[in-house]
């Protein structure tokens, strides 16, 4: 068979040339360390290799997000323990308040400390985590959850929502808790009430009602579960004309009390409560008086605040302050068990964030092996090769330069 020298000089080069290609990848994978440089190199490698690269992205953000709720978590177990070291110090101080003989100057010292106890507690409960959202506002992480009202109470302004991280393909944790479930829905003692101001009255500075207590825990148990409304008559009403007001059953608009002369910060007590509206009402505006089984904590203090600043040495006045005495004890030990059973939960999930980070932990080391052995470089054999494939490359070349110079005028 008889071969052009078109032939010789194709035949060698396309030899070269593949040579060469092959060495140039097995150069490429000694210097990026990777086996398979291109998607055609091996498919079913390829596509194994984009699937472990995502389970790492995945688990790398199931870190992250743990990282998130543990700090989260630890850092509202830390506030419910300081919380508890207060509400604590409340109790001692509520116990020292029972000394019958105690006066009320000596009272009055310990409403002093009851106040700031107050304002610390509500401080701890509006605190902000490392972003500056509040803590305890459930989804309102950016509004404050305990603000005071106009009659400077605390009210609880945020909702009941619980923000969730997911930490795994199946589980979603709990990283924050609502300061509603912990510190607002607390058993009273006994049947008890909040007092509130319409925010439609018409009075400019607004007029505003104190926190009160049960005077007469037995009338007010019958009047239960019933709500009050005290309603600012025109001054018309009573003769000669001054300031009036009514208070009436909320539901039935039964007349509890009717015209009865106004005078701010006077007593008003009705179906076993006290209280005082405190300011120059106009006629129309309201107040409420709302039944409830729940004390919060800050409701609690605040009423040991008003039975303390509003002591009355009388009998009754003695008794109806060691009632107060007696259910807020009872009221501050409910606290207790609702800030333990929220830091038992937290425990719960810090270990469950533990133990799934540990687990994250193996999978990724599994997981970067199987991807070592798919795609990292077996150096001594990609060396040997590279020398390997250098050797046929300058034979190659020694093969095609001496077929290439071969004449039969070299043998004439």
């Amino acid at each position: 068979m008889r071969i052009s020298t078109s032939q010789v000089f194709t035949k060698g080069i396309d030899t070269i040339v593949d040579v060469n290609s092959q060495l140039q990848k097995t150069q490429q994978q000694v210097s990026s360390g990777k086996k398979i440089l291109n998607p055609s190199d091996d498919p079913v490698a390829s596509t194994r290799i984009l699937e472990l690269r995502q389970e790492l992205n995945l688990n790398t953000q199931y870190q992250r997000n743990i990282e998130l709720a543990e700090n989260n978590l630890k850092l509202e177990d830390d506030l419910l323990g300081s919380i508890s070291e207060v509400v604590q110090r409340v109790r001692e101080l509520t116990i020292n308040a029972g000394d019958g003989s105690l006066n009320p100057q000596d009272l009055k010292f310990i409403a002093k400390e009851i106040e700031e106890r107050l304002e610390q507690l509500a401080g701890m409960m509006n605190s902000k985590d490392s972003s500056g959202e509040y803590v305890f506002g459930g989804f309102q992480g950016t509004n404050q959850p305990f603000v005071k009202n106009v009659s400077g109470s605390y009210e609880y302004k945020g909702d009941e929502g619980r923000r969730y991280v997911q930490i795994e393909a199946s589980v979603n944790i709990a990283a924050t808790e609502n300061g509603k479930a912990i510190f607002m829905d607390i058993p009273s003692a006994d049947k008890t009430f909040t007092t509130r101001v319409n925010p439609n009255n018409q009075a400019d500075p607004p007029a505003t009602i104190t926190t009160g207590q049960i005077y007469d825990q037995e009338a007010y148990d019958a009047f239960y579960p019933n709500d009050m409304v005290i309603e600012f008559n025109p001054d018309a009403s009573v003769v000669p004309p001054q300031p009036n007001y009514s208070v009436r059953d909320a539901a039935s608009g039964r007349v509890l009390l009717n015209n009865q002369l106004y005078s701010t910060g006077d007593p008003i007590v009705v179906e076993g409560v006290q209280f005082e509206i405190v300011g120059a009402p106009v006629p129309g505006d309201t107040f409420f008086v709302d039944s409830t089984e729940k004390q919060g904590i800050l409701t609690t203090t605040e009423k040991l605040l008003y039975g303390l600043t509003h002591f009355n040495a009388t009998p009754e006045g003695r008794a109806a302050f060691d009632d107060i005495l007696s259910n807020t004890l009872k009221n501050l030990d409910s606290a207790e068990t609702s800030l333990l059973n929220a830091r038992s939960s937290i425990g719960a999930r810090l270990n469950t964030v533990d133990t799934t980070r540990e687990q994250h932990l193996d999978v990724e080391v599994l997981t970067k092996e199987i991807l070592s052995e798919l795609e990292e470089l077996d150096y001594s054999e990609a060396i040997t090769q590279l020398s390997f494939q250098q050797f046929t490359l300058q034979a190659a070349y020694s093969t095609f330069s001496q077929v290439s110079s071969l004449s039969l005028f070299d043998r004439l």
